[in-house]
């Protein structure tokens, strides 16, 4: 007797469209209430879109995505949504990271977890061969961060050498001071703005999508990636030594004011077009035949269990925030505005002319010294700005903090120095500015919970750890004087003033030690 086996019928349209409502609901609703519990992630991001031109393209990111995963509707459209929920393992660690990010005050860790977070609710609701089928435009979502900006510093050096050298080559005299050039026709800066990051970032953003849709073979893609960091850089380097010379030979005819930012995006958009016509001349030749492996849509009891776990785990991270936040009580800042008197020393108002910018500290004090007796001597001034535990609007690492006014003064030299501070061997960077009425040299430094660093990297870390001891305190202090005679008078003026503020570190302590109760309700602080 022969037994004949039926095969499994496909399923119908019908079914693969009910599941795809079902399993499209449950996304939609988990991605909504994601917003939401992380909505000051979601707007910190859409503020840097909206004020920083350097970011404005992230608000083509969704339309990009959303028309990448169109393009691929006829293969998801013979293909049910199923579940993961092994991926649903990942959240925690992403909550994780995501809190973090917060007590570090780091908005790039908080805004990358939270779209980690999306990404691995997309594979938990849809499925692995769903996400096969989508997976870069969920992975080209990550350009939704604005982040990059710790490039500029770097690339502004990178520009100014390159600069300096073409000059050189040209045979055009010039006097190289930091990051500004003067010729004989004028001053020239290489400003944040051209730095270039804009341009970087822009290249990098679309190269990537010009990657995925022209090339397969992965050694062209890593060599056109590569492409889309190095021509950005010397491009820049390019473009500002022929505004300089254009200048230079025009006598500021052509290539000053706003010319320069007209000829500056006509030179960027002109390497945009080369680099595209090279990459699309090695492109390669393949046609989108994804595999379609049916499988059977996921029971409806199962959709409802890992949506409910799914919204529970994504809101541990704002739950867990939310107690931290409620967990301080309002610290004693007294210790911080009370003047300092060292005992030897004259206190005075602190210099109108330089004044460092740290927004939304919870106190701040600043005055100048100098030894008493000697009323006329060249003062140095001291500012301290002190944040009782990073929140939103009140981070001492906000890219907006100064420790001069960039408007006002022009940066010409950084270095690093050590000194003797409280007894503590301590490491300052020291800068040296220029103004058109004064020169001066600022020593700076920030304090975490009792240590003292200048990498900013170093107080990420350090906040976090601090965070999870409840001593959230931080400082930036910078102590300054005008160069009145050589660089190495006004190193020993500071180096002598150092024992003045020796009081200092133990007033930060002070107010860095904290009560805690469980029930106090936070404080904002007062300035």
């Amino acid at each position: 007797m022969q037994v004949v086996t039926a095969a499994r019928p496909p399923q119908s349209h019908r079914a693969i469209s009910n599941a795809w409502l079902r399993h499209g609901a449950a996304l939609a609703v988990l991605v909504l209430l994601a917003l939401v519990a992380f909505r000051d992630c979601l707007s910190a991001a859409i503020t840097v879109w909206l004020v920083s031109p350097t970011y404005s393209h992230c608000f083509l990111i969704v339309p990009i995505v959303i028309w990448l995963i169109w393009e691929k509707r006829a293969a998801l459209g013979a293909l049910a949504p199923s579940l993961c929920p092994k991926a649903l393992l990942l959240m925690p660690v992403l909550a994780l990271g995501w809190w973090m990010g917060q007590l570090a005050a780091i908005n790039e860790v908080q805004q990358y977890a939270v779209v980690a977070i999306l990404q691995t609710l997309v594979l938990a609701l849809l499925g692995a061969r769903v996400l096969r089928v989508i997976w870069f435009p969920v992975l080209y979502l990550l350009f939704l961060v604005p982040t990059g900006e710790y490039l500029i510093a770097p690339m502004q050096i990178f520009a100014a050498h390159f600069v300096d050298v073409s000059l050189n080559i040209l045979g055009i005299p010039h006097y190289a001071d930091g990051t500004t050039f003067e010729l004989t026709t004028g001053r020239y800066e290489i400003a944040e703005a051209c730095a270039g990051l804009r341009f970087l970032i822009a290249t990098v953003t679309l190269g990537v999508l010009f990657s995925y849709m022209t090339f397969r073979k992965i050694y062209k893609t890593v060599l056109f990636l590569l492409a889309c960091v190095a021509v950005p850089l010397f491009g820049n380097g390019l473009r500002c030594v022929g505004i300089i010379v254009l200048a230079y030979s025009t006598s500021n005819e052509y290539g000053a004011g706003a010319d320069h930012i007209v000829y500056g995006w006509g030179f960027n958009v002109a390497i945009l077009l080369v680099l595209g016509l090279a990459g699309y001349f090695f492109r390669d030749e393949f046609s989108e035949k994804d595999d379609i492996r049916p499988a059977p849509a996921a029971a409806s009891q199962s959709l409802v269990m890992v949506s409910v776990l799914s919204a529970i785990l994504l809101s541990a991270g704002p739950a867990l925030a939310w107690w931290h936040d409620n967990y301080f009580v309002r610290p004693d800042l007294t210790a911080i505005t009370e003047p300092l008197r060292p005992a030897g020393w004259h206190t005075g108002p602190a210099s109108p002319l330089w004044r460092p910018s740290f927004f939304g500290s919870d106190a701040q004090a600043a005055a100048s010294v100098v030894p008493a007796g000697d009323e006329a001597a060249t003062p140095a001034d001291y500012f301290v700005s002190y944040y009782a535990r990073s929140r939103p609007g009140h981070a001492m690492t906000a890219h907006v903090n100064q420790f001069w006014n960039g408007e006002n003064w022009i940066l010409s030299n950084v270095t690093s120095v050590s000194a003797t501070f409280a007894g503590e061997h301590v490491q300052f960077q020291e800068w040296i500015i220029t103004s058109p009425g004064e020169r001066r040299m600022i020593w700076s430094s920030y304090w975490v919970d009792g240590r003292f660093t200048t990498s900013l990297f170093k107080v990420k870390i350090l906040q976090a750890v601090a965070a999870l001891k409840g001593h959230q305190g931080q400082a930036a202090i910078a102590l300054s004087t005008a160069i009145d005679g050589t660089v190495e008078d006004a190193r020993l003026r500071l180096m002598e003033t150092l024992p003045a503020l020796h009081q200092l570190p133990a007033r930060l302590d002070q107010a860095n030690d904290q009560t805690k109760t469980p029930n106090s309700p936070s404080s904002e602080g007062t300035r």
